[in-house]
């Protein structure tokens, strides 16, 4: 999970790099293409490229911002999945326990609501990771 991490910062980087670099050499070839003298392209390429310097600001922020967003709702999830899990083995010890106090019939009741209950965490456990891949690729 860390590695996915990783390669989605690196691919975000990679990316604003690529907007601000592409953003720069279109100012300046729109600016040098245009007949121009030389200290008012000098005062439009100075322009243009504080310009490009705020939108890249706006965009970083952008991004740190969502990061935070999924951050917080990865550690909201991996709370909520935490809490399950702990809530599902509390209740199979306890399945277990009773289980030494009743007859066979009666165990493999309990064994059969155990192994339901399981199911059913691992279906949660599945649609939660699945919400978060989902929020992730947002």
């Amino acid at each position: 999970m860390e590695e996915n991490k990783k390669a989605e910062t690196r691919e975000t980087k990679d990316f604003l790099t690529g907007v601000i670099i592409g953003s720069v050499i279109g100012s300046l070839a729109a600016l040098l293409f245009a007949p121009k003298s030389g200290k008012d392209l000098r005062s439009e390429i100075q322009s243009k490229a504080n310009f490009a310097l705020d939108k890249s600001d706006q965009v970083k922020n952008i991004v740190i911002q969502k990061g935070h967003d999924v951050r917080e709702f990865a550690n909201d999830a991996k709370e909520k999945l935490t809490k399950a899990v702990q809530e599902q083995t509390n209740f199979l010890v306890d399945a277990v326990q009773s289980m030494t106090k009743k007859s066979g019939d009666e165990a493999i009741e309990v064994l059969e609501d155990a192994k339901q209950t399981i199911e059913e965490l691992s279906n949660e456990i599945d649609e939660k990771l699945a919400a978060l891949k989902n929020k992730g690729d947002e």
